[in-house]
């Protein structure tokens, strides 16, 4: 990767502190040993295991506020009510459409 590519944007970058990293030709050479490949490869499995459970408990509080909400509108909803006047105005102006439409 070249070093105008990692300078371009700092939030992309990830920095390592090895001591087998030099720059050839305008390129960042890194010398990485099978050891540190297997410890890089573990801390990254450590880490998305942690996001991977991060976002399992962010999901099942959602579903689980989710389905609160829903049965508190439920309860609301079952709860309430029907507004009597309003029906019979919904009526009255359907049959007035009906009368019409003949």
């Amino acid at each position: 990767m070249d070093g105008t590519e990692l300078a371009s944007d700092p939030a992309r970058c990830v920095e390592f502190a090895l001591d087998q990293v030099r720059v050839e030709d305008g390129h960042l050479v890194l010398r990485i040993t099978p050891a540190d490949l297997v410890h890089l490869r573990i801390e990254t499995d450590i880490v998305l295991r942690e996001i991977r459970g991060e976002a399992l408990r962010a999901e099942h509080a959602w579903r689980r506020a989710l389905g609160e909400w829903h049965e508190e509108g439920r309860s609301a909803v079952e709860a309430r009510a029907p507004d009597v006047t309003l029906l019979a105005r919904v009526l009255e102006a359907l049959r007035r459409e009906a009368l019409v439409l003949v």
